[in-house]
C-alpha cells in the first residue's frame, strides 16, 4: 500500500508541477474514486460470496447424506425426493454463482470505466492545451505514459484487497469446524478406552 500511494502522490506531483494543478487533481480524483469503488464494491460482494459458499455447503451435504444413506433412501423409495431436494440446492448453488460471476464483471466494468473516465477527460484538457499551445503532443504522450503507469499497480492494490477478502470468507467455514465442539463429549476425568488385551 506504500509504494502504491507513494507513486500515486508522485505522478500527481509530476503532473501538477509540469502541466498545471488541474491535471493532478484529475489524477487524484481518478485514483480516490477507483479505490472507493473498489472498497464499497468488494465489500457488498462479500456477502454474495458467502451466500454462493452456503449454497456449494447445502449441495455438497445433500449429495453426502444421500450417498452415505442410500440403502435408507432406496428402503422407503425416495430416490427422486432426495434427488428433487439436491437439484434444489444445486440450483441455489447455481445462482449464487452466477450473482458472483455477475459482481466480479460490475467490479471490472467500474474500475475500467473510472480509470477510462480519468484518461478522458485528461486527454480533453491536453488536446485543449496543444491547440492553445501550451503543451506539445510529447507532453501529452508523457502524460498518457504516467496515468497508464498508475493503472497496474492500482488493479494489482485490487485484485490483491479482492482475494483477500474472498479467501477470509472461505476460510470462516473452516475456523466454524474447528470451533464447534462434538454432541457427545467424555465424563470429566474418562480413563482411555482400551482395546481387547492391552
Amino acid at each position: 500500500m506504500g509504494p502504491t500511494a507513494f507513486e500515486v502522490s508522485l505522478v500527481a506531483g509530476l503532473l501538477s508541477y509540469q502541466f498545471g494543478a488541474g491535471y493532478g487533481l484529475v489524477s487524484l480524483a481518478t485514483v480516490a474514486a477507483y479505490s472507493v469503488f473498489t472498497v464499497v464494491v468488494s465489500a457488498k460482494r462479500v456477502a454474495i460470496r458467502r451466500e454462493m459458499n452456503q449454497a456449494e455447503n447445502q449441495a455438497s451435504a445433500r449429495s453426502v447424506d444421500s450417498l452415505l444413506n442410500f440403502e435408507t433412501v432406496k428402503y422407503f423409495n425416495a430416490e427422486e425426493r432426495e434427488a428433487d431436494r439436491y437439484e434444489a440446492a444445486m440450483r441455489r448453488f447455481e445462482l449464487a454463482s452466477i450473482r458472483t460471476a455477475t459482481s466480479l464483471s460490475f467490479l471490472n466494468f467500474g474500475q475500467g470505466a473510472i480509470f477510462a473516465t480519468g484518461l478522458t477527460v485528461m486527454m480533453g484538457m491536453s488536446a485543449s492545451d496543444v491547440v492553445a499551445g501550451a503543451m506539445t503532443v510529447g507532453d501529452v504522450v508523457m502524460m498518457n505514459a504516467l496515468l497508464f503507469q498508475l493503472l497496474l499497480p492500482l488493479n494489482n492494490l485490487g485484485t490483491m484487497y479482492r482475494e483477500l477478502s474472498q479467501s477470509s470468507l472461505d476460510m470462516e467455514a473452516m475456523f466454524a469446524l474447528a470451533a464447534s465442539r462434538p454432541a457427545i463429549a467424555d465424563a470429566p476425568g474418562a480413563r482411555p478406552l482400551l482395546p481387547p488385551g492391552a
